[in-house]
């Protein structure tokens, strides 16, 4: 039972990634996994519970925690963080917070703190490292730039501020240049001249 219901909540999730909560009913989740609404009830009491379960599932995934030593460097974990990046900015569903927000304020704060935490933390560690590597300038503030990064992710590429459209949100170009005015403004020259390696790497794979 306990596989089963593991097996629901991991493809509900990316459900409501790309359709938003509210466009994924009880009777859609039954229908999809080919059971019947009464097995999905023992699972989940409700579609709060299914949601809490959900929720809780994408917090402890470790798809966006980057910091791994088995990567790279810290330039390699950024660039290993945009690949994985990549599909879910196409997919992802904006209204699933805002859906969140209205309809389970609690979760969606836990959300909300989470993701600034995760992508504060991350960053920190992440500029400290490439400092140490020399890879990024020593006289950045981490602590300043992991601020500015947690408000480009929840604010400047949230389509409900009006900063960049919802089109825009969902292309990896607009992540793209975004990164690029980020790494030219923290690297060094060496690390500068790493990062357009890779980054012409990237092209040269996706034009092939």
């Amino acid at each position: 039972m306990e596989e089963k219901k593991e097996y629901i909540i991991e493809n509900v999730a990316y459900r409501f990634l790309k359709r938003g909560i509210r466009n994924v009913t009880m009777d859609d989740v039954a229908s999809e996994f080919g059971i019947s609404k009464k097995t999905l009830y023992q699972y989940f009491s409700d579609k709060e519970a299914l949601v809490t379960e959900v929720v809780e599932f994408l917090i402890a995934s470790q798809d966006f925690k980057f910091n791994n030593p088995a990567i790279g460097n810290a330039i390699d974990m950024t660039i290993a963080l945009r690949k994985r990046i990549s599909p879910v900015l196409k997919m992802y569903h904006h209204n699933m917070e805002t859906e969140l927000k209205r309809t389970y304020p609690a979760l969606y704060h836990r959300v909300y703190d989470f993701k600034r935490k995760r992508i504060f933390d991350n960053t920190m560690e992440n500029l400290k490292l490439g400092i140490s590597q020399d890879l990024y300038r020593p006289d950045i503030d981490p602590f300043f730039i992991s601020k500015l990064i947690v408000g480009r992710i929840l604010y400047t590429m949230n389509p409900e501020y009006k900063i960049f459209e919802e089109y825009e949100v969902h292309s990896t170009a607009l992540y793209d240049h975004i990164l690029d005015y980020h790494m030219h403004a923290i690297c060094t020259p060496e690390g500068l001249h790493y990062y357009k390696q890779l980054t012409n790497n990237i092209q040269n794979e996706t034009s092939s």
